[in-house]
């Protein structure tokens, strides 16, 4: 019975309400036949017992209210503080959930740190043996490079001795070369000139006989007498006309001076030099008059 009032409660009070209600009906029904059919003190006592027991009943449906009450106020302050409890377990399991994932993050961030940091060292490390492999390729390279830049300097230093004796060599055989030419050059010369003087005197030797043969002797003539006579050639085939004569050094006697400039007209043509070097020279020659006694 008390487990069902305290699962109704509401259904309890409502009970209680009408029975309060019947009691006050039955109340006033037994108040209103008692002046007329009952006689006073068995009323009285009836109706005394009755107040009692409702009043029990209330008593009792006020204190068991008050214990529900009180009962579903602990239940409440029970439930508040279980439900405290739950969300204070909640937040701490939230917390070290939170302070769990914050820590794995950071241990996975550690994680990631110290894998980049090998990845890193594993990359310099990489480089540098990369880096390294190539300096001593590179070194290497560089030493072959050099091995050959010193093969070819000495052989250019070779080429260069080689060139240099050979001008050396060249100059000094053209230097002989040039002095044997000089040498023979100055052979020919002298020859040339000795040729040229014979040529000169030869020449000069022919224009003075026939000079000589064309003279005609002027009274008063001394032996001894000499002039030196300018003549003005124009060449020819092999000769050579006069076109002028005049002294140079007069024999002191003018009838002789003029005899020996008609002597130089009537030998014209004159013999004339056939080597190019003397026909200048004989455009204009000098020479002494000195007839035979």
């Amino acid at each position: 019975m008390l487990n069902i009032l305290r699962n109704n409660p509401q259904a309890f009070v409502f009970a209680l309400v009408v029975h309060l209600l019947l009691i006050a009906a039955l109340s006033f029904n037994v108040d209103w036949n008692s002046k007329h059919k009952l006689s006073g003190p068995q009323v009285n006592v009836i109706q005394a017992v009755m107040i009692d027991e409702s009043k029990i009943k209330a008593e009792e449906r006020k204190k068991k209210l008050q214990q529900d009450k009180q009962r579903k106020a602990e239940q409440d302050k029970k439930r508040k503080k279980a439900d405290a409890e739950k969300k204070r377990k909640q937040a701490e399991l939230k917390k070290k959930k939170a302070a769990e994932k914050k820590r794995k993050a950071e241990q996975e961030k550690k994680r990631k740190a110290e894998a980049k940091r090998k990845k890193t060292e594993a990359d310099k490390k990489r480089k540098q043996a990369e880096l390294k492999k190539k300096q001593e390729v590179e070194k290497k390279r560089l030493a072959e490079l050099e091995k050959k830049r010193k093969v070819e300097t000495e052989r250019l230093q070779k080429l260069e001795e080689q060139r240099k004796a050979d001008e050396q060599r060249r100059a000094e055989e053209e230097m002989i070369r040039q002095q044997q030419m000089a040498e023979e050059q100055a052979a020919m010369n002298a020859v040339r000139q000795r040729a040229l003087m014979d040529e000169r005197g030869r020449i000069i030797g022919k224009i003075q006989q026939r000079v000589s043969s064309k003279w005609a002797r002027p009274s008063g003539w001394r032996a001894g007498t000499s002039c030196t006579v300018s003549v003005r050639l124009v060449p020819g085939a092999g000769t050579a006309q006069v076109i002028d004569a005049r002294m140079i050094k007069s024999c002191g006697n003018p009838l002789f001076d003029r005899s020996v400039e008609n002597a130089v007209f009537s030998a014209s043509p004159l013999p004339f030099p056939t080597s190019p070097e003397l026909m200048n020279e004989f455009r204009e020659i000098t020479f002494d008059f000195r007839p035979e006694d």
